[in-house]
């Protein structure tokens, strides 16, 4: 958890089931006369004369404007009755990104002893303050005049074991998780609706969920005219797979035409008349 950059706390705890999900929004929208304007706008590119790139946007902006002109004048539906309809030049338009990313996790504690139960209140305690908001004046009174924002987290998931620095690494097979806060918190005391307690009072079950939401868009960094080789090695490979695919059928194919070509001419057996 940080607050302003600085690094305030690290808690260490094991993926609940069911958490390992993540997903890629587009965010499109049809949209009337876009694929005209494409058009349009793709004629002023190239190496064509200007009196083409004008007579193409001219066409287009014509076939537009005919086609609006001839749907709000069938006013009696003689052209719809001949099964006509008019093109509206639709196209599937990017919108940009619109939405930020959220991962729940919903975990399970079942302390043993006192010590177990002073470690899980620690952490829930922890989560908390990094839930709420701090005031302007530090003071923690409501007569500040502002809130200050919540504390940011870095969620990573990490391998079994530990790295040569002596700290986890992390694991690159599965989702990264931007930095993100917490929009929701929820706890449970008796998650098995029993309402059961140790000798001094510690709960014996507790179920912590955690929503989060990243605060950054995700953006692809892979097609970047400065770092695109690592998408150039998967063409690459892609073709190599495809040429070694035609080797391979065409190899096939020569001995299947060299086995018909042997049994053609291949002398007929003896006792069958020629």
């Amino acid at each position: 958890m940080t607050a302003e950059g600085q690094k305030l706390s690290s808690i260490g705890l094991y993926i609940p089931a069911g958490s390992l999900t993540t997903s890629y929004t587009g965010n499109y929208e049809p949209k009337e006369g876009a694929a005209s304007a494409a058009r349009t706008g793709g004629s002023f590119t190239g190496d064509a004369s200007v009196t083409t790139k004008l007579s193409v946007m001219a066409s287009a902006l014509a076939k537009t404007f005919t086609a609006k002109v001839t749907a709000a004048g069938d006013t009696t539906g003689f052209i719809s009755a001949q099964g006509f309809s008019p093109n509206n030049h639709m196209a599937l338009v990017y919108k940009g990104p619109n939405s930020f990313r959220q991962h729940t996790f919903a975990f399970k504690f079942f302390p043993k002893n006192s010590k177990e139960s002073e470690t899980v209140k620690k952490i829930i305690s922890e989560f908390r303050f990094g839930t709420l908001p701090r005031m302007n004046g530090g003071g923690g009174v409501i007569k500040d005049a502002f809130f200050k924002s919540p504390r940011h987290h870095k969620i990573r998931f990490c391998q079994g074991g530990t790295g040569a620095d002596g700290a986890q690494s992390e694991n690159g097979y599965l989702f990264e998780i931007g930095m993100s806060v917490i929009t929701n918190m929820v706890v449970n005391y008796d998650p098995q609706s029993v309402v059961s307690f140790h000798s001094k009072g510690q709960p014996v079950a507790i179920d912590m969920s955690l929503t989060f939401q990243e605060i950054k868009l995700q953006i692809n960094t892979k097609d970047s005219i400065y770092n695109n080789k690592g998408r150039d090695d998967l063409v690459n490979a892609t073709a190599d797979s495809q040429n070694q695919s035609r080797s391979q059928t065409t190899s096939e194919q020569q001995a299947a035409q060299q086995r018909v070509a042997e049994e053609v001419n291949a002398p007929p057996p003896t006792g069958v008349p020629s």
